[in-house]
């Protein structure tokens, strides 16, 4: 069979840059006997492409991360082709912290077998590959003691924290580390959405990338963000409720098929914490501006379709210029928003106050012209002065 690999980089998703081809399990079946000492095949494959391809196969034993050190100190493009019964944990977790630090990709083929300490390496990876008939499987550590294997403690709590460190959640930390030594709790690509594991799923020809399915905690993050923009921003922004409470009520529906309805609550809540958090640490004002930019740059409908003013009405430069540039809209409506409330609101000799330095800033503004990154600067140092203002 054919393996197609793909990259992303900082710009996106940038098609196929390569082709590694693998033939199925027998192609890398073990050479090793259970309880054997033999080090892995740690080696550059010569294939074709931008990309190098570096494979590791067999146990992992004493000496493994080394080499591999050695053979991937001098390259930035790698990614790792995994086919191994596992190993020795430390040295797993050196290879993975390697593969982190230097943004490398990691890959079990179709039918390819990764289990135990191999798995720790697969999921170090900056983009992990896999398909839906990789055999990836996860197990506590154990040490062998008078013919009898029993937990071992300090290694599983230097895996929880290597995991931690890699930015996984106590949900997937428990599953790599829940199964007995005779057991594996294998991983499918919905089921590591489902912990918050992103993966390109290669299934054929054709990969879906994180973007095209997203995690489960990507749906909470959007769930707590519609919830604030519903909850603390009508007032500021002014946003169309529809599209708001349409997405609000999508991210919920889908967030709850991949995980079940306990664990959707509990990851959703505990966003929230934070969220809240950092709405009395800042001010409503800053996270709604901050809220909306993150939904909006991930392509998500925020209910804004232009700033405070009409476009059609619009002549000077800067009127102009913001019309064309979306990332000044919400800011511009919060603006609007704080001077009307201000107005409305404020005893006569402080607005009168306010409202004077309020045009010496609409003369500032007007003085950026077309230039936009002028236009935002103005905007958030503005913003950042009235952020105590609460509108309901």
């Amino acid at each position: 069979m054919q393996l197609w690999y793909q990259e992303e980089t900082g710009n996106g998703f940038t098609g196929i840059m390569g082709r590694i081809p693998f033939f199925g399990a027998m192609a890398f079946a073990l050479a090793i006997v259970v309880g054997s000492a033999t080090a892995a095949e740690v080696e550059l494959l010569d294939l074709p492409g931008e990309i190098d391809i570096v494979s590791i196969k067999g146990e992992i034993t004493e000496g493994d991360s080394g080499r591999f050190y050695d053979l991937v100190k001098e390259r930035d493009r790698i990614t790792v082709i995994l086919q191994s019964p596992g190993g020795l944990v430390k040295e797993a977790l050196q290879i993975g912290a390697e593969i982190r630090i230097k943004n490398f990709a990691t890959m079990v083929a179709s039918d390819g077998e990764c289990f135990s300490a191999c798995g720790l390496i697969w999921v170090s990876g900056a983009r992990r590959y896999m398909s839906p008939d990789s055999k990836i499987g996860f197990h506590a550590a154990y040490r062998e003691e008078n013919g009898e294997y029993k937990e071992s403690g300090v290694a599983n709590a230097e895996i929880g924290s290597f995991l931690t460190h890699l930015g996984l959640r106590i949900e997937a930390i428990r599953y790599f580390t829940v199964a007995g030594p005779d057991e594996f709790l294998l991983l499918t690509p919905e089921r590591a959405r489902s912990l918050g594991i992103d993966v390109y799923e290669q299934n054929g020809t054709e990969l879906t990338t994180p973007e095209q399915a997203p995690t489960v905690d990507v749906y909470a993050d959007r769930f707590v963000s519609y919830g604030i923009l519903r909850s603390r921003c009508a007032g500021y922004l002014q946003m169309d409720a529809d599209v708001v409470e349409r997405a609000h009520l999508d991210a919920i529906k889908t967030g709850q098929a991949i995980a079940g309805n306990d664990a959707w609550v509990h990851i959703w809540t505990a966003m929230l914490e934070e969220a809240k958090a950092e709405i009395n640490t800042k001010g409503p004002l800053l996270v709604c501006i901050k809220t909306e930019a993150q939904l909006r740059t991930q392509g998500q409908p925020t209910g804004i379709h232009g700033p405070s003013y009409a476009c059609s009405k619009a002549t000077t430069p800067s009127e102009l210029a913001m019309c064309d540039d979306e990332s000044i809209w919400a800011k511009d409506r919060a603006m609007n928003s704080i001077y009307f409330w201000i107005r409305d609101n404020v005893e006569p000799e402080l607005r009168k106050r306010i409202l004077g330095v309020q045009r010496i800033w609409l003369t500032d503004r007007n003085d950026c012209g077309a230039n936009k990154e002028c236009l935002n600067s103005v905007y958030d140092q503005r913003l950042q002065e009235l952020k105590t203002i609460v509108i309901q």
